[in-house]
């Protein structure tokens, strides 16, 4: 297998060349992408080229992609530059483990038209979305249900006077800080859906959240018999990499096994009036056009404006639903579409705050 790493050096791409150095990802590196982040020491040890996108033009970057004949790309590019890399993976009919949320959140329908168009695999590298494509093999279930760890603020009532440190301190997970962020506001559990109805075709009355603690359940699947099919494995983000590109199995532990003699699992229902994001998700998804462009695109500028201690914590769900009361109607029909759509609801929301 020849595999190009777009996003190198980011989370999910440093945890898919611990694996392959490791040994649970048998492959050759074909290439290797970063976004401003030098990859010499990278490109050395693989022996591949390697292409640093900033100041590059997208025929450079399509070119460089295009000339390294990989037979999967890792996308791990975080924003809207992540979607371009997708649609520009496409266009090459080459398959993709697919790490990037705005490619599905943003720009869901065009890329799912296209990758069917091109017969282009995506597969899924969140945690959540591995375990409900890993499950689904050879099953049609009636509903989906993705576990939510809660965030840092499960048990706190009052959340009027939340500090970007408080945000910032996630329980189980270590992620970067806007996704941290979104996971105490709910907007990553928004996000997810959304990318679950897109990727696997479900309407979003069919895709249920609850709230485990222990982010040991990593997602579950309902069958019409009621029967619950579910994925365990510790939280590390290992397993799904590993999965993504080797198959469910690689024959090595990809993550320790779990001890069942102290293993402790609870669920709960999530809790929509503390944490309205998760429902602001539901309602863009619902509405279709534009609204889950304008969704994210509003999450990314309060996000932002909350880190700079600029606005509330409270603020990002208040504005986020002012954003979503304007018109998005207009379907994306094109990258550009998109983007102009994003930053119309980016500018939107800086007003608003």
């Amino acid at each position: 297998m020849r595999l190009a790493i777009l996003g190198a050096t980011g989370s999910v791409g440093t945890t898919a060349i611990n694996a392959i150095r490791s040994g649970l990802i048998d492959c050759n590196v074909a290439a290797l992408v970063s976004c401003t982040s030098p990859l010499d020491g990278l490109s050395s040890e693989f022996s591949s080229p390697a292409l640093v996108a900033a100041g590059k033009s997208d025929e450079e970057i399509r070119s460089f992609i295009a000339s390294s004949s990989p037979d999967i790309i890792l996308n791990a590019v975080s924003g809207t530059a992540g979607l371009k890399y997708t649609l520009m993976a496409i266009e090459e009919g080459i398959d993709i483990a697919l790490a990037n949320k705005e490619s599905l959140v943003m720009g869901g329908r065009l890329v799912m038209r296209e990758a069917r168009e091109k017969g282009v695999r995506l597969i899924p590298v969140d945690s959540e979305h591995s375990a409900i494509y890993s499950l689904m093999k050879g099953r049609s279930p009636r509903n989906l249900i993705i576990t939510a760890s809660g965030g840092p603020f499960l048990e706190r009532e009052d959340l009027s006077r939340v500090t970007v440190e408080e945000a910032l301190a996630h329980p189980v997970w270590k992620m970067g800080k806007k996704i941290t962020i979104d996971s105490a506001t709910g907007a990553n559990k928004g996000q997810e859906v959304i990318e679950a109805a897109m990727l696997f075709g479900f309407p979003p009355e069919r895709i249920r959240v609850v709230v485990h603690r222990q982010s040991i359940v990593h997602s579950m699947i309902e069958m019409d018999d009621g029967a619950v099919y579910a994925l365990l494995s510790r939280p590390d983000m290992t397993l799904p990499v590993v999965s993504a590109l080797t198959g469910i199995d690689s024959g090595m532990d990809a993550v320790p096994p779990l001890s069942f003699e102290s293993l402790d699992l609870s669920f709960r229902a999530w809790d929509d009036e503390r944490f309205p994001m998760l429902s602001l998700a539901y309602e863009a998804l619902r509405r279709e056009g534009s609204y889950t462009i304008a969704y994210a695109a509003a999450d990314e500028t309060l996000v932002d404006r909350f880190l700079n201690h600029a606005i509330s914590f409270c603020d990002i769900p208040r504005i986020a639903r002012d954003v979503l009361d304007m018109d998005w109607s207009e379907e994306p029909l094109s990258f550009d579409m998109i983007t102009a759509t994003a930053e119309r609801a980016r500018r939107a929301a800086e007003a608003l705050c």
